[in-house]
């Protein structure tokens, strides 16, 4: 019974927040990600401490080695959700004044960004998209981008592929046809 009563309480205050959350994509990733942590740590039971307040919470964890040694049990495994990530590239991509379209293909280690812009200064404007682009994804990632509106059908095509798909050889050759368009300034090996 109490489990009833915390979900229809926090499903009023979303309700009540929606509007403005709605509006937030990482801001319901955050919510997303510390409801499944809290259900990792608290076992089954959710632990009803949410409240709209919370999502600025700093966050703090401490182990010691004993409990973060594999006792013959497997260590959780993190992966990165591509589709969020593709998602919350492609939207911060589109908060450059210039950028009217964005589309990104991530895989496992590239992230793929096609956009179209009313810029000018094509440098300029693939270095914001490469800086946006890159201040997301995790540090381990390479990042190529391009203007040309032909490669959107390119990074389109593998959409909805898995990560198990024989399908390296044709996102390298998509690398080199991104590579043809301006890289932007930014190197992320001198920060």
């Amino acid at each position: 019974m109490k489990t009833k009563q915390t979900i229809l309480l926090i499903a009023c205050l979303l309700i009540f927040s929606g509007c403005h959350l709605a509006d937030d994509p990482q801001t319901m990733q955050r919510v997303q990600m510390d409801r499944e942590i809290t259900q990792q740590n608290h076992g089954s039971q959710p632990y009803n401490r949410m409240s709209v307040g919370d999502f600025n919470d700093y966050s703090y964890v401490r182990y010691n080695k004993h409990d973060v040694e594999p006792n013959g049990q497997q260590q959780e495994i993190i992966y990165v959700n591509r589709e969020k990530l593709s998602d919350s590239i492609t939207r911060l991509v589109l908060t450059n004044n210039d950028v009217e379209e964005a589309a990104t293909l991530v895989t496992d280690q590239y992230a793929l960004v096609a956009y179209s812009a009313t810029s000018d200064d094509r440098e300029l404007t693939a270095d914001q998209v490469k800086r946006s682009a890159i201040s997301i994804v995790p540090h381990y990632y390479e990042v190529y981008i391009s203007d040309n509106e032909h490669h959107f059908d390119e990074i389109e095509r593998f959409q909805g592929l898995s990560a198990h798909s024989n399908v390296q050889d044709s996102i390298e050759q998509t690398i080199e046809l991104f590579k043809q368009s301006p890289q932007g300034n930014y190197d992320a090996e001198a920060d």
